[in-house]
């Protein structure tokens, strides 16, 4: 029952809660901003397994995000991803895939499965789910990745931190931490051809010259209005109409293509190469403005708010041992100008 857990932890795609490690040995230390210094909270991750048994056969992404929206400017790059891969022989999942039905799905909401994926392996903070080398000094029972976290938690844990660990009848990380983003499992589905959608006219008129095709906030609204004034800007059409086939997506997963970009502004040109086998890195996978909608976030003055996050991986696949960063852009909306700019 345990490997069924973990398998089906490590195979679901997931937006938020704790990161389900897919090789739970020899975590990364928890990342941190580039620009506040603040540890990056845990925001995705994607399975995206290769066809071939050698490393790679399982293949995970991570993206991590700093929470503040001040970090979040032009050409500033406030987030990090990570690349974890496996062969199919391994010490940590069966060969055989897990039978239809086995799989305890609704455990998945509360963190359980994704737990197992690391239980026994390594110490993970209960705030984030990040490789935790520190500890309280008191009970010896919750682990923290940093003195931040441990602080944070101090508020809480105080309540119930005791010298007799006995009490902890359950690990830390399986609680919900506020930090966390809400936990969400992703559906992946492809996208409709054009020529397969029946679209009114009027409809994809109604799409090109106005926002109410795709969500975007007041304040993104009418950053728009003042960069382009009253013309229709043609990247953000493109986007619209692209995205308008299914509205409800929050990210777009095309290996070696090409991202959807929102704007014009802040796209990237070049991404550095890989930092194993140096060779180039191509693009993989986006994600929506629409997800920070879903998950509440980017209304607040200090909350953060993008475009999108475009994510691009090594393209040759190199193998690698435990984790390895790959590069990830944050394509911000033009700031509003200012009177007598």
């Amino acid at each position: 029952k345990q490997w069924y857990q973990r398998r089906v932890a490590i195979t679901a795609g997931k937006i938020g809660g704790h990161p389900a490690w897919l090789n739970p040995s020899n975590l990364p230390a928890v990342p941190l901003c580039s620009l506040c210094g603040d540890p990056l909270i845990f925001f995705a991750q994607i399975y995206a397994g290769l066809d071939r048994p050698s490393n790679g056969f399982h293949r995970t992404l991570y993206m991590f995000v700093c929470t503040r929206g001040s970090c979040y400017s032009d050409n500033q790059q406030p987030v990090r991803v990570f690349r974890s891969q496996l062969a199919a022989d391994n010490p940590f999942y069966s060969v055989q895939p897990v039978p239809e039905g086995d799989a305890d799905v609704n455990e998945i909401g509360e963190n359980k499965s994704f737990a197992q994926s690391h239980n026994g392996y390594t110490n993970i903070c209960g705030m984030c789910g990040c490789k935790a080398p520190l500890k309280c000094g008191k009970c010896q029972a919750v682990h923290y990745c940093s003195k931040t976290h441990q602080k944070e938690d101090w508020h809480d844990h105080k309540l119930h931190c005791t010298d007799q660990p006995s009490i902890f009848n359950k690990p830390a990380y399986l609680s919900k931490s506020s930090l966390l983003f809400k936990e969400f499992d992703i559906m992946i589905d492809r996208e409709k051809e054009k020529e397969d959608l029946q679209m009114d006219p009027e409809e994809l008129a109604r799409i090109q010259n106005s926002s109410d095709g795709y969500d975007i906030s007041g304040n993104d609204a009418e950053s728009l209005s003042k960069e382009y004034g009253q013309d229709s800007d043609p990247t953000f059409t493109k986007f619209k109409e692209r995205i308008s086939r299914d509205p409800s997506q929050v990210l777009r997963y095309a290996r070696h293509d090409a991202p959807l970009w929102p704007v014009p502004t802040s796209q990237c040109d070049t991404a550095p190469p890989c930092a194993v086998c140096h060779e180039p890195r191509s693009f993989e996978v986006q994600f929506l403005p629409s997800l920070l909608y879903l998950l509440g976030v980017g209304k607040q003055k200090d909350e953060m708010d993008w475009a999108t996050i475009v994510v691009y991986s090594c393209s040759k696949d190199c193998e690698v041992e435990d984790y390895v960063e790959e590069f990830a852009w944050t394509q911000t909306y033009p700031s509003i100008p200012t009177n007598g700019s």
